[in-house]
Order: C-alpha cells, then sequence, then structure tokens
C-alpha cells in the first residue's frame, strides 16, 4: 500500500501506522496524517495529530487505534489539532499539547518527557521543536525503553514535510530557532525514519534537515542580495517580486510571510508595498 490511502490504516513500521485525513491543500498536500501507536498484540494505543474536525476520519482513525489511551497534538493549527475536542468526546483520551491552551483533559507536554502507557509497549521521546510554531514538538517513537530499543521514527508535525518546504508562522514561528531545531534533527534523524504531519513517509529525516537548511541559507542569501540591489526602493511586495519570479499566484501570500519571517530575522524593516 503507497501514500496516500484514504479511510484506512497503512503501517508504516512495526509500532506505527498512519491514516490519512481527505483534506488536501497547497499547504496539506495530500491531506493530514494521523497517526497511530502500538506494537503488534497491544490492547491500547496512542493517537498523534487528529486533525480537523472531520467525523469520517475520527470514525476511521478511532475504529483503527483500538481503545485510544491517549492522544498527543504535534501543534496547534487546525488541520492537526482542531478534533481535539470531539477525539475527546469519542475515545474518552486525554488530549495533550506542549501549550496547556490546547489541552483537554490532559497535561502539557514537557521537553524531554518520556510518554510511557499501560497496555502500550512503544514509549515515546517528547522533544520541544520550535520554529514552524512555539509550541511544536517532534515525538521520537521507540519500540521499547528509550535508548535501549530501536527509534522506529520520528513524528515531525510541520517541522518537516514529506514534500515541500515548511512554512514558519508569522505570529510566533522563529526562523532561529527553526534553523536550531533543523540542526537538531540533521544530527539524531540519521537513518532515522521521518514521519511527518503532511505527505510520504521517508528512510532518513537527515537528508530532509540538510535540505531544509540549504534551502533556508538560500532564501537568506537572496533576500540579502535583494536587499542590497533595491536599496531605499525595497519593499516586501518588491523583495517577492525580485526573489520569486515565477511562484503561483496561489502561493503568494505565503511568499509574503516567508519573506517579513526572514526580515525579522535579519533586523531589517521595510515597509509592506
Amino acid at each position: 500500500m503507497e501514500h496516500p490511502a484514504y479511510s484506512q490504516l497503512r503501517p508504516v513500521s512495526p509500532s506505527v501506522g498512519v491514516v490519512l485525513c481527505p483534506n488536501p491543500g497547497y499547504s496539506s498536500l495530500e491531506g493530514t496524517n494521523s497517526w497511530v501507536i502500538r506494537a503488534e498484540g497491544d490492547p491500547r494505543s496512542i493517537v498523534v495529530d487528529p486533525g480537523p474536525e472531520d467525523e469520517g476520519h475520527l470514525n476511521v482513525l478511532n475504529k483503527n487505534a483500538s481503545e485510544v489511551a491517549e492522544v498527543l497534538l504535534t501543534h496547534r493549527h487546525a488541520d492537526h489539532a482542531d478534533s481535539a475536542q470531539r477525539i475527546r468526546q469519542l475515545t474518552g483520551a486525554p488530549v495533550r499539547a506542549f501549550d496547556k491552551r490546547y489541552c483537554v483533559g490532559g497535561a502539557p507536554l514537557e521537553d524531554g518527557e518520556i510518554i510511557k502507557v499501560e497496555g502500550v509497549t512503544p514509549q515515546i521521546e517528547v522533544v520541544h521543536t520550535p520554529g514552524h510554531t512555539s509550541d511544536s514538538v517532534c515525538l521520537f517513537v521507540w519500540s521499547g525503553k528509550p535508548a535501549s530499543s530501536t527509534l522506529e521514527g520520528i513524528i515531525t508535525g510541520d517541522t518537516i514535510a514529506g514534500r515541500h518546504t515548511t512554512m514558519i508562522s508569522e505570529t510566533d514561528g522563529d526562523l532561529e530557532a527553526y534553523l536550531r531545531t533543523l540542526k537538531m534533527l540533521k544530527k539524531r534523524g540519521k537513518k532515522v525514519r521521518l514521519l511527518p504531519g503532511h505527505g510520504p513517509d521517508a528512510e532518513d529525516i537527515s537528508v530532509f534537515a540538510k535540505k531544509y537548511i540549504e534551502r533556508r541559507k538560500m532564501r537568506l542569501q537572496q533576500v540579502k542580495d535583494a536587499l542590497e540591489k533595491l536599496g531605499d526602493k525595497a519593499t516586501v511586495r518588491s523583495l517577492i517580486d525580485e526573489i520569486y519570479t515565477d511562484v503561483d499566484p496561489v502561493l503568494r501570500h505565503a511568499a509574503e510571510q516567508s519573506t517579513r519571517v526572514t526580515l525579522r530575522y535579519l533586523g531589517v524593516e521595510v515597509p509592506s508595498k
């Protein structure tokens, strides 16, 4: 079974499967990946990123997850977390997020925490990975006890996608923090399976992290070069025209946001237009 596969559980590793939500779009690609974590024979499971409030998707997810012990959110964005209240109603399981405002019946996730749940063999290491948003976490899925078992994969949410680059939130994202996160994933993710929030899974996270770093550095240099070329005439709009020469009009808003985030990282202020 290959990606995408809607309305069914697709096994990815011995302890991890994915149910793809039918919410395709420019940013969500084929849809949101909702992850189900449990080893063969486990009576309970952990669900990560139940997705938007799509009743059909939640029913499929709940059916395939068996008894859900906990629900974890990689970050607050609607396509990952809007169904938090509803999945709590359906399963009775607590919903946990790094930001306590998005928890439902559960305690906030903590950086470095090891999640151990009775009836679920795999254990999950929580790593705070700010950048895309301030509340982003990556979840390291171990087949048993961390460091003494197999690291089956890392659930990255929107920190790294299975295809295309990731936007940094203009409200509380941070490019400097994001670059630190990518460097960490490049180191710890070598030969570890990527379990992204969108797009297909892949064999080696470090390959994606390296490409993401290189692309961010390229964009930084492009902005610097454009600022030097345009001088006092530089605006966000003129910078985009200079850098994104073939951008799809549908993606222009994303280009504007990315440019403003880059300017903030550089400590440069220019008018919007």
